[in-house]
């Protein structure tokens, strides 16, 4: 009797919703179970009668929470570039090589490039008296290495461009990067500097992982040697091994923290690896690697994912996955996705 008494209690306290708002409550309510079950997680020991209270509650307050998203921040759409559909090497005198064409070779004859394997490889050319510049464009769906004259690899992502000379000259060896590219430098007594956003990466031979997001963050990820990253009035920051320096082109800020660095290089081994990642930035990559666009309508950037999934998986499914572990739907809509709660 007391039992049922303080059920009664309970369920009057319940506000019943009406029609149209206990149909968008149960769609939430069945995601979010979906979620639990993909976790594993179960609640038990409940009797039958407490259970059918606790849902009830646990209905009622998912209706009630969804007034919270509506005066939210829209976060910013992911878009992608869509000029480019292969890789691509721009020379310098401005033509453009297809790398995926047939005979590639004859458009850069008398040069001291070599491409095999989606690899390109420039020979050290000796008096070289005027610096030219090269920009290699990765598209949607593919990863690219590129061994620059100085012995230096460079492993770029899908969505990225670099830009170097064909030759150093003078007294430093300096790139620009946009996107996201893992860089193994040969040891020289030139420094190596790379140019990404407004700050530069300084090198003398190592290896790390530079990634640019949407949202003007340049995340750098020391794996062996050390670095010093500068960015505009700031001192360098100094990065050992392990650790990740952050920075903020539109604050301004600069965050070093240590950090597991198979996280920031798994997309190498072709996978989708993250811990406690913000959506929004799991988005880019996913937008990056299968070209398609996302169109948040509710903030994303304070949700966050954890997930290890080939990239091989159709992206149906990974947008699948990310719906249960993030009780988000994504609505496809004239080629893009809506995001939303």
């Amino acid at each position: 009797m007391k039992t049922e008494k303080k059920i009664d209690e309970l369920l009057d306290t319940i506000k019943i919703p009406s029609d149209k708002e206990v149909e968008s409550a149960g769609l939430r309510f069945e995601r979010r179970i979906r979620r639990m079950k993909l976790r594993r997680r179960m609640i038990g020991g409940a009797s039958s009668a407490a259970a059918v209270v606790l849902l009830g509650i646990i209905f009622t307050l998912f209706w009630q929470d969804n007034s919270k998203y509506k005066s939210v921040e829209v976060a910013k759409v992911i878009k992608i570039d869509t000029s480019v559909t292969v890789p691509t090497l721009i020379l310098s005198n401005g033509n453009s090589v297809n790398l995926k064409a047939e005979k590639v070779e004859k458009k850069i004859q008398e040069s001291n490039i070599r491409v095999a394997n989606d690899h390109i490889t420039y020979d050290s050319v000796s008096n070289i008296q005027k610096v030219e510049y090269n920009t290699l464009v990765i598209p949607a769906g593919y990863t690219y290495n590129v061994t620059l004259a100085d012995g230096t690899r460079v492993t770029l992502n899908a969505g990225s461009r670099l830009k170097y000379p064909v030759e150093f000259v003078g007294d430093r060896r300096e790139v620009e990067l946009s996107g996201e590219a893992y860089f193994d430098v040969t040891k020289s007594e030139k420094p190596f500097e790379v140019s990404v956003s407004d700050s530069k990466i300084r090198v003398y031979g190592t290896q790390f992982n530079v990634k640019t997001s949407r949202e003007n963050i340049v995340e750098t990820v020391l794996v062996e040697g050390k670095i010093g990253f500068r960015s505009p009035g700031r001192e360098e920051v100094k990065v050992v091994p392990g650790e990740q320096v952050s920075y903020n082109a539109t604050s301004g800020n600069v965050d070093v923290r240590q950090v597991d660095t198979r996280y920031a290089t798994a997309w190498m081994d072709g996978v989708f690896k993250y811990q406690d990642k913000k959506l929004n930035l799991v988005l880019e990559d996913i937008s990056a690697w299968y070209g398609i666009e996302f169109e948040p309508q509710t903030d994303i950037t304070m949700i966050e994912v954890t997930m290890n999934l080939n990239k091989r998986t159709p992206v149906e499914e990974v947008i699948s996955f990310i719906e249960l572990m993030t009780n988000c739907k994504f609505i496809k809509e004239r080629g893009h996705y809506i995001v939303n709660k």
